[in-house]
């Protein structure tokens, strides 16, 4: 436990260097920075709430989904997305890389739903879905931005690409239970490994049907995601950009997620960077443009998570 706050702490200062790097390589500067917000369009701004809740609503239904289909306890749409929300907000404010999966086995085993490590274990299948997902859609927007394909065309490509997984999903589901049996009948492996793969094969989870939507509902989500940042980028008053900033956007979701770094910074904020730059921005202006796209993500992440948390305690915890 020691060794994982500690890596995650240094993964931290590494990525507040990545970040602080930002305004040392470009000439940022904080006074620029807040002259960018104070010219930004608010109804634009007023509206990302909007589309952070529905981002929030989407992984909540798909962990309302994989849990259901593991457990007979079923609880009520506002309980997973309470979690959500509350997880992408300390995600991005603390020092943790892991935040998303501590809360969620916090929220089960406090309900008394299921222990740590099965939320773990349904955690993975869960983001699994959206590895898939955010793949396809980073390729879609590497051919849009980096290839010049037309956006036309990378859209018939992402449709066709997205079909295609949707169709062999029972394939996908068959394979992954076979390999579970194989694994499981490995006499060389530990008896508990080797029960585990069995349990596995056994799963409720392992139901193409219940993929396809887990898959259909990551996808809907980033693709709030890439609508969030069009929408942040516009209130900026750099709409010409925004072809650009949609499709590049699922490339800085997925450099933020290898990355490791609690919320994607650094890596995250430099992709943006490095993609308001091929836009033809200057490197001050998009150093600018990448960090305040940051600043905006954790104050509408928090300021839904507080609105929730708020609605939580008036109206559903409300003393009788």
């Amino acid at each position: 436990m020691i060794k994982r706050v500690l890596s995650s702490f240094g993964l931290f200062l590494v990525g507040i260097g990545l970040f602080g790097f930002i305004f040392y390589k470009t000439g940022l500067t904080v006074d620029l920075l807040l002259s960018t917000f104070e010219e930004m369009n608010p109804f634009l701004i007023a509206f990302c709430p909007l589309l952070v809740a529905t981002f929030f609503l989407f992984s909540s239904l798909k962990w309302r989904l994989v849990t259901q289909a593991q457990t007979e306890e079923r609880l009520g749409l506002f309980f997973y997305f309470r979690y959500i929300s509350l997880s992408a907000t300390l995600g991005q404010v603390l020092p943790l890389t892991l935040t998303n999966a501590a809360v969620r086995a916090f929220a089960m085993k406090r309900r008394d739903v299921m222990p740590p490590m099965k939320t773990a274990g349904l955690f993975i299948w869960d983001q699994g879905f959206d590895f898939l997902a955010l793949s396809l859609l980073m390729l879609a927007g590497v051919s849009y931005v980096f290839l010049g394909l037309d956006w036309t065309i990378v859209t018939l490509l992402l449709f066709g690409a997205v079909a295609a997984v949707y169709f062999a999903m029972p394939i996908l589901i068959s394979f992954i239970s076979w390999l579970a049996g194989f694994f499981g009948r490995l006499t060389f492996l530990p008896g508990g490994v080797r029960q585990k793969f069995l349990e596995l094969q056994r799963a409720r989870i392992l139901d193409h049907g219940l993929a396809r939507k887990l898959f259909l509902l990551a996808l809907c989500k980033f693709l709030t995601g890439c609508v969030l940042y069009t929408v942040i980028v516009m209130a900026a008053g750099y709409a010409s950009i925004a072809n650009v900033v949609f499709w590049g956007a699922p490339s800085a979701e997925m450099a933020g997620v290898l990355s490791q770094m609690p919320g994607g910074l650094g890596a995250f904020d430099w992709t943006w960077v490095g993609i308001f730059t091929k836009s033809g921005l200057i490197a001050q202006v998009a150093a600018t443009v990448a960090v305040g796209l940051r600043c905006l993500l954790v104050f509408t992440n928090t300021f839904v998570t507080m609105c929730t948390l708020s609605v939580y305690y008036l109206f559903v915890r409300r003393p009788k």
